[in-house]
């Protein structure tokens, strides 16, 4: 009988465990309004879960906490992406970062455009961004594709 009890002590326990990480991990998913649904080196797909702040922000916010990294600097336009989890855009600009969303028009302003190209993802499609990571609004329930296009 103290073997039964024991063994489910421990398997209580292990449970438990196992939850309080599941918790967690889904914990720092959300990292001040950006929820990040994808990560990979040639993908990365954040979600605006608040409105508030731009693209570069939430980005900024995910590779403070170790979950994203990136490279890049400001220019004429904004701040340019030249790299992503490691993955360097091409000297020549054969390969580079592009960004999609689903934000469209927001406050009368147009943020991205279909015209300019689009990116299949999870049975939707995202339209090119008019817009650099720092000129793009974090709006909730937007997403924002960050796609190496070679």
């Amino acid at each position: 009988m103290k073997r039964i009890k024991r063994l489910w002590t421990i398997l209580c326990a292990a449970a438990l465990a196992s939850f309080g990480c599941l918790f967690a991990a889904c914990g720092k998913s959300d990292v001040n309004g950006a929820k990040l649904l994808e990560n990979s080196k040639t993908l990365v797909v954040i979600e605006a879960t608040e409105t508030g702040g731009s693209l570069f922000d939430a980005m900024a916010k995910l590779k403070e906490e170790g979950s994203i990294s990136f490279e890049g600097s400001e220019g004429q336009y904004g701040f340019y992406l030249t790299s992503v989890n490691g993955t360097q855009q091409a000297a020549d600009y054969s390969s580079y970062w592009a960004v999609y969303t689903s934000l469209g028009d927001y406050e009368g302003i147009a943020y991205s455009n279909a015209e300019y190209g689009a990116y299949p993802y999870n049975n939707q499609s995202y339209a090119s961004a008019s817009y650099g990571v720092s000129g793009l609004p974090m709006v909730e329930g937007n997403c924002y594709l960050l796609v190496f296009v070679s």
